[in-house]
């Protein structure tokens, strides 16, 4: 079946009645009787007789083909065509959702992309499913922010195409003025996944340009690869300049535990210059260097699941120096990448491996962390700090109010009652996210034990265990200072200042703490 429509607005709303069976959707725009394809999507649809009810409208920026006439076609009900509209802005979103940690308006959402920093604006891309809360139709979606806590979606800015789906890349400025761009242009890595789309055929996986003339806001596709097939699934290039040796550098993973090195300068001929295999490691490669507080440098190879690998690095080849390690406890995060264009600082994000809880989003992400790297009995291990500015946005609140008649510290009105529940509303207590600092003092119990958001949440100092919900992890002995971030049903939690982290999935959305301060300072903070 198919529809035929006059582009008069910016945004193309397609229905989407997510979990259900998926239909394959093609739009085509027509020129003096000839039509070109310009998208295809795999969309989910009522397949019922009666009257058709969506979940959410996805939208498609169409504003380059106003005043046009397209085409809809696909097997498809008619009540999906009938459905299918124009309108001036972007789809309307609500419900209860993080207040610090990104979510998409709608959708699912998976590993960050593009992360850079210019003028004054952190961006923030991701591999996106407009079209469903669960996996398909990799795209690329955009939001930003000038803090890194509060984000707002802009338009999609890459869709499959005959190329491919859009998997994972990297963002890069042009301050070298190369592929005939001015200097102010955003450069954007990326893997055209061929053969994942019926569109695409039977292509292999290249590693494409594209690039922004406008700050980030829309993205030029270029034609050719930059980096032809090497292995069948080869992806996600992380890019930059490497300022000693005179030259781009892109790493990639190739397959399985095997990862290259490349070289270029002029970012569109690339040599290859190394290849080797880690240990356990798989995908989203990332490489930077990192100084401790001793002004020590050390280089640190990175991989999707978190793991990292210390080593030294000339431009050319990278050389472990020492032993794997985990970044987090669990596998909540995953692909994190780094921000490009921060200069003094190296600050990373990485996806929440969450699943679907009902609402019209899957997935979100971790506070943006700063990196840093300390010297302890197992090597050199990197050192992850919430951004500065969480703290920047923080208000402290009486932590006086927030005893109760039994002496507990209790935050949000389901974790206490009587007067504390009434102090806490008062001061506004559950609207945002939490902060909370804990030191030790004293001898350490032989467990600390807090109630945060309906789980229970243990750390045993003698053993190192925490416990969430009564699933262990080993977070290492004798920790005496915690830093909680509470948002919404994640639990990020710092060891330390930083030397061990991770994130957890709460039982509730309400944001509620309760712990006895008998063996322990509290400070807390809400963050809106």
């Amino acid at each position: 079946m198919e529809k035929n429509l006059t582009v008069t607005e910016d945004y193309l709303y397609l229905p989407v009645c997510a979990g259900r069976e998926e239909k394959k959707a093609e739009i085509f725009v027509e020129t003096a009787g000839n039509r070109e394809k310009i998208a295809e999507f795999l969309i989910p649809v009522d397949g019922t007789d009666g009257e058709y009810i969506c979940d959410y409208y996805a939208e498609i920026p169409v504003r380059e083909w106003r005043g046009r006439e397209m085409v809809l076609g696909g097997d498809l009900p008619r009540a999906f065509f009938e459905n299918v509209r124009f309108s001036g802005k972007r789809a309307p979103v609500g419900g209860k959702r993080p207040a610090i940690h990104f979510t998409a308006d709608t959708g699912w959402t998976n590993d960050p992309n593009g992360l850079i920093y210019a003028d004054g604006v952190y961006h923030f891309y991701f591999q996106y499913n407009p079209f469903n809360t669960a996996w398909n139709n990799m795209s690329w979606g955009h939001a930003t922010s000038t803090d890194l806590l509060h984000w707002k979606q802009e338009d999609s800015v890459m869709f499959p195409d005959e190329s491919g789906t859009m998997y994972s890349g990297c963002a890069l400025d042009n301050a070298g003025g190369l592929l005939g761009l001015p200097e102010d242009a955003i450069l954007f890595f990326y893997t055209a996944a061929g053969g994942i789309n019926d569109w695409s055929g039977d292509a292999e996986f290249t590693q494409k340009i594209a690039y922004s003339l406008d700050g980030g806001r829309t993205l030029v596709k270029k034609k050719e690869p930059c980096l032809p097939t090497i292995y069948k699934e080869n992806r996600d290039p992380k890019v930059y300049w490497h300022g000693e040796s005179g030259a781009y550098v892109m790493v990639l993973w190739l397959k399985g535990n095997d990862y290259a090195v490349f070289r270029s300068a002029d970012l569109e001929h690339w040599e290859q210059t190394d290849a080797f295999t880690l240990e356990d490691a798989w995908e989203c490669p990332d490489l930077f260097r990192l100084t401790s507080e001793e002004g020590e440098s050390c280089w640190f190879f990175w991989t999707a699941d978190g793991f990292y690998y210390p080593g030294d690095f000339d431009g050319y080849r990278f050389k472990m120096t020492g032993e794997r390690h985990h970044a987090y406890l669990g596998r909540l995060p995953y692909a994190a990448q780094t921000y490009v264009g921060t200069k003094d600082r190296v600050i990373s994000v990485p996806w929440l491996r969450m699943e679907n809880d009902g609402r019209l989003f899957t997935s979100t992400y971790g506070i943006p962390v700063e990196l840093s790297f300390a010297r302890t009995e197992d090597g050199a291990v990197l050192v992850q700090k919430p951004v500065r500015e969480l703290m920047e946005h923080a208000v402290r609140l009486d932590a006086e109010a927030l005893r109760g008649n039994d002496n507990r510290i209790t935050y949000g009105s389901r974790a206490q009652s009587g007067k504390a529940a009434e102090e806490s509303a008062a001061q506004g207590a559950g609207r945002g996210a939490l902060v909370v600092e804990m030191k030790a003092k004293g001898d350490a119990p032989e467990r600390y034990t807090w109630e945060i958001n309906g789980s229970v949440v243990a750390y045993i100092p003698e053993s190192g265990t925490l416990l969430v919900d009564e699933v262990k992890y080993q977070a290492g002995c004798g920790h005496r200072e915690f830093l909680f971030v509470v948002d919404d049903r994640i639990l990020e939690l710092f060891f330390d200042g930083g030397l061990r982290a991770g994130a957890f999935i709460l039982q509730g959305r309400d944001v509620c703490f309760a712990a006895s301060p008998e063996a322990a300072e509290y400070t807390l903070y809400e963050v809106e």
